[in-house]
């Protein structure tokens, strides 16, 4: 009798997130530095006892800005999994978002992006507010989806019939090594079903 083998599922692959670049963090910090200075008004009339209806707009500002920083620190990527089947993109506080492996047509260092936002941008969702997230347009690449927080270690995943996503883990040659195999590793598992049931007379 032959010997079944069992077959040892394989393990999650974690790639942390690399740290905000500096671009990122002064944009960042000067954003939340606005938001402070617009609400300082508001501190001085409440402790002088003062009613003042003009207050009433940097007020609203302060509190646009807090929104968008709250949103935007809610999506920002905190680490990337490679399992089996799928790529997994963990973000602060929104939902996991996931990229089946049969969906992933290549994956690529794109240091060639490296100048974005400030060369070749023509849309982008938000170019640096805890990171760079959402879609973006570019003048030679076109359209990408940006879950990214360091512009000076990115890598780009391209999909099937979808945008190209661009990421940016610590490593980005050992992710992109690691999402390489994996995606040979599910095309191999995908043909040994069908090839075993060839054979069988």
């Amino acid at each position: 009798m032959k010997r079944q083998t069992k077959q040892v599922p394989t393990p999650t692959q974690i790639f942390l997130v690399a740290p905000l670049d500096a671009y990122a963090l002064r944009v960042t910090t000067g954003l939340a530095y606005l938001g402070g200075l617009l609400v300082l008004p508001l501190l001085f009339a409440y402790l002088a006892n003062m009613r003042w209806d003009g207050l009433l707009i940097p007020v609203a500002l302060a509190l646009a800005i807090a929104v968008f920083l709250l949103l935007t620190y809610a999506v920002q990527p905190r680490r990337y999994e490679i399992t089996a089947t799928e790529l997994v993109v963990r973000r602060r506080l929104m939902p996991a978002l996931r990229i089946p492996l049969k969906l992933v047509t290549g994956v690529s260092l794109a240091s060639n992006l490296a100048d974005v936002p400030r060369r070749g941008l023509r849309f982008a969702f938000n170019a640096g507010i805890f990171g760079y997230q959402g879609p973006f347009r570019l003048a030679p690449y076109g359209e990408v989806f940006f879950l990214a927080t360091n512009r000076e270690r990115l890598v780009a995943v391209a999909r099937d019939q979808r945008t190209t996503m661009i990421l940016s883990p610590e490593r980005p040659r050992a992710f992109v090594e690691a999402l390489q195999a994996a995606r040979a590793d599910y095309a191999l598992e995908e043909l040994l079903p069908s090839s075993l049931n060839e054979t069988r007379p």
